[in-house]
């Protein structure tokens, strides 16, 4: 499995390696308290297919606010405090199509906008 595979890109200043290490105060995912990053993609993605070994609160990893951890990165640097979040994302497979016929793009003119641009000018 690859890393990059999860958008995570141990090159920026903000990216993990699958060797950082993080913990967390549950046994979500199956996972000990202490696991390797590479650890926890794996068991993200076994985790839709009905593992049995889920006895915490996964649900909060998809909410907003996260679930509170620590990382330490094999970069150095020491633990730092954050939390880690979930979120789902759209990646159209023709990125200039998809915004060309986005709502925005084709938004119709209002009667009024030449009426505001005379006012503008």
């Amino acid at each position: 499995m690859s890393i990059e595979r999860f958008g995570l890109d141990p090159e920026s200043k903000l990216g993990l390696s699958e060797d950082d290490v993080i913990t967390i105060q549950s046994k979500d995912f199956g996972l000990e308290a202490m696991t390797k990053v590479g650890r926890l993609l794996q068991a993200l993605e076994a985790w839709p297919c009905g593992n049995t070994n889920n006895k915490g609160n996964e649900s909060q990893w998809f909410v907003e606010k996260g679930i509170p951890c620590e990382i330490l990165r094999t970069a150095g640097g020491g633990w730092q405090k954050g939390r880690f979040r979930i979120r789902l994302e759209f990646v159209p497979d023709n990125p200039e199509a998809f915004l060309k016929d986005s709502p925005v793009e084709n938004k119709t003119q209002s009667p009024l906008d030449d009426l505001r641009s005379n006012l503008d000018a």
